[in-house]
C-alpha cells in the first residue's frame, strides 16, 4: 500500500517541477530504511515512520511547485520563462541584454544579444560617437561584422567590436574611460 502512494508522489512531486528534491528525499528515505535495518531497528514502527516523512515530504512538494517566472511575447503573446532570450512560438528575440561581461587589468568585454542583426548598424554608430571624443577615430577595421577603432596618440589601445549571429562583443583595450 505504502508503495503506491510512494511511486505516485513520487511522480506527482516531478511533474510538479521538483524532481531534484525528490531524488534527494527518495536517496534519504533508502538511507534512513536500511540504516535502520542494519542497526537492528527492523521494527515496523521505525519503518512506516521513516515511510510516514517520506510520503509527507513529497506530498509538500507536489503541492508548492518550483515557481518560475514568466511573462509574456511582445508580439505573440505566449507565455514564456524569464530567462529566455528567445519566444519559441515566433522567435522573437528580447530587448538588447548584455548576456556576459569580463574585465581584467587591460580588457573589458561585453556581449550584447541583438533582437535583429540591423541592431549592429546603431551600436556600431554608438560606439563611434561615444570614443570619438577620446580620440579613437582611427578605423583600422571597418566590415559589415567587425569595427576597431585606434587612438592615433595612445600605443596598443583599441575598440574592437564584432558580431557573431545575434551576439554582439566588444573589447575595449588599454582605454582609460569605458564609456560603453
Amino acid at each position: 500500500m505504502f508503495l503506491v502512494l510512494e511511486v505516485g508522489f513520487f511522480v506527482f512531486a516531478f511533474y510538479r517541477g521538483r524532481g531534484i528534491e525528490a531524488l534527494f528525499a527518495l536517496v534519504a528515505f533508502v538511507g534512513v530504511t536500511f540504516g535502520l535495518l542494519e542497526s537492528g531497528y527492523d521494527q515496523p514502527d521505525f519503518i512506516h515512520l521513516a515511510d510516514g516523512i517520506f510520503i509527507i515530504t513529497l506530498i509538500v512538494m507536489g503541492l508548492f511547485p518550483k515557481k518560475e517566472k514568466l511573462s509574456r511575447c511582445p508580439q505573440c503573446d505566449a507565455l514564456i520563462l524569464e530567462d529566455r532570450l528567445s519566444c519559441k512560438e515566433c522567435g522573437y528575440l528580447f530587448k538588447n541584454d548584455v548576456a556576459m561581461e569580463k574585465s581584467s587589468k587591460n580588457i573589458s568585454t561585453k556581449t550584447i544579444v541583438m533582437k535583429t542583426i540591423d541592431e549592429f548598424e546603431k551600436i556600431k554608430n554608438q560606439i563611434i560617437e561615444q570614443y570619438a571624443p577620446l580620440g579613437y577615430t582611427t578605423r583600422s577595421i571597418d566590415k559589415e561584422d567587425s569595427l576597431m577603432l585606434k587612438n592615433e596618440y595612445v600605443n596598443n589601445s583599441y575598440i574592437l567590436l564584432k558580431r557573431d549571429g545575434f551576439e554582439a562583443t566588444i573589447d575595449i583595450y588599454n582605454v582609460n574611460k569605458n564609456v560603453v
